[in-house]
């Protein structure tokens, strides 16, 4: 063999592996190369047995110029629950053939029907011409659950499109749907001094005894954390006066919503929360406080919510591990506080917060008006805090000193 002819010989194997190479990167799977990154998206809940289940293809452009998105219309893949597995179709609801603009993404929309037999958490993955498989967690309810299987016929479906969202928005980064308001998050300010005072609270949840149920479950681990501040910023400097760490751990219960020949008036218990709170305001020396309590607290509900309606708020606790720091706190502060709230529909409400100390001598009061500030032509949404605290223990480190104060601002949570 001439060395011509071993040159065509290998230039012809180079060019086969070289068409081969391109004809796996072009499959739909494969557009890493093209700067497209895939991912499958499951739906947020949970969903019904041996039901219709929608996923969407997402594919997110990284690079610096336009890419072709064209999946094909059927996909293969795997369902796998432990060492189980089932084999089942993708097949696409939405057309194909879309361009994704530098930072834009796109998105095809497919539907397969759950295997039976498949139940609880279960893995679904396509591995069809991708370089990497690409994977999908899926919840299946219980037979009994109370989750209803989606329709695919009503499910809001479009051609794959440029969005206005940013990418960003389309890749998961947390479990947000874990949090939720606990106690009020505001910031307001006042003449006196420390003339500033702020606070945010959140819970999370740690895990549901109801696995069935993933937005709002009735009974719940909850972590929580609160903190609130009062802040001397007319001082030179603009010290801190004093802060207030809570962190919590606490078992939940709410109470399940009435029926709809139910909901008219009336009171109605919400449920329950009973748990270990810290408290501590992080100093040391003669400026150090910190306590721990167990506590139950418990709301009821008169009216209707859209509606005037009061809200009624008891929490009762006790103190584990001492108080060492600040000797006689349960003096001031005593077993119990209260909160009463008379709110209309999502509009106005005033609360009135108290305590009475251990030998109903200490009295504290603080009212809260919250009144709801919106605009659409600048995008606003908050609200108008207006409080009125008198008594004792604004703050730990005075908890043992009695103050009266006005302040005025803002608030996220009421």
């Amino acid at each position: 063999m001439t060395d011509h002819s071993l040159f065509f010989v290998r230039w012809g194997s180079a060019v086969r592996v070289l068409v081969a190479l391109v004809g796996v990167l072009s499959l739909s799977g494969a557009v890493m190369a093209q700067n497209l990154a895939i991912t499958l998206l499951a739906p947020s809940g949970p969903v019904a047995p041996a039901s219709i289940v929608p996923m969407d293809l997402l594919a997110v452009n990284s690079g610096g110029s336009a890419v072709s998105f064209e999946p094909p219309p059927v996909l293969q893949a795997q369902v796998w629950q432990g060492e189980r597995s089932w084999s089942v179709n993708l097949k696409a609801l939405t057309e194909s053939g879309a361009t994704v603009l530098p930072g834009g993404f796109s998105k095809r929309q497919y539907v397969f029907t759950l295997p039976t037999g498949a139940a609880g958490r279960v893995i679904l993955e396509i591995s069809q011409g991708l370089q990497n498989p690409v994977r999908a967690v899926i919840s299946v309810a219980s037979p009994d659950g109370r989750a209803v299987a989606q329709d695919v016929s009503s499910a809001a479906v479009s051609a794959p499109t440029r969005s206005g969202q940013a990418v960003v928005s389309s890749l998961p980064r947390g479990f947000i749907g874990h949090f939720s308001a606990l106690e009020p998050i505001y910031f307001i300010y006042g003449s006196k001094g420390p003339a500033a005072k702020f606070q945010f609270s959140f819970k999370y949840r740690v895990f549901s005894f109801d696995r069935s149920v993933t937005d709002a479950p009735e009974q719940s681990l909850q972590f929580g954390y609160t903190q609130r501040s009062l802040w001397d910023i007319n001082a030179t400097s603009s010290p801190f006066y004093d802060t207030s760490y809570m962190p919590a751990l606490f078992y939940q219960f709410m109470a399940p919503a009435p029926d709809a020949d139910q909901a008219e008036g009336g009171l109605k218990w919400l449920g329950f929360q009973s748990g270990y709170q810290h408290e501590s305001n992080g100093k040391d020396s003669v400026e150090s406080r910190s306590l721990n309590t167990l506590f139950v607290r418990s709301g009821l509900l008169f009216g209707r919510p859209d509606r005037w309606h009061a809200l009624l708020q008891l929490r009762v606790f006790g103190y584990v591990g001492g108080l060492t720091d600040n000797p006689n706190l349960e003096d001031y502060r005593g077993y119990s506080d209260w909160k009463v709230t008379l709110v209309r529909g999502d509009g106005p409400s005033l609360s009135y917060t108290g305590r009475a100390g251990k030998d109903f001598n200490h009295f504290s009061s603080q009212l809260d008006l919250v009144i709801p500030v919106r605009t659409r032509r600048l995008d606003i949404a908050t609200y108008l805090l207006i409080q009125y605290f008198d008594g004792y223990g604004e703050s730990l480190r005075g908890y043992d000193k009695s103050s009266s104060t006005v302040r005025a601002g803002f608030a996220l949570v009421r």
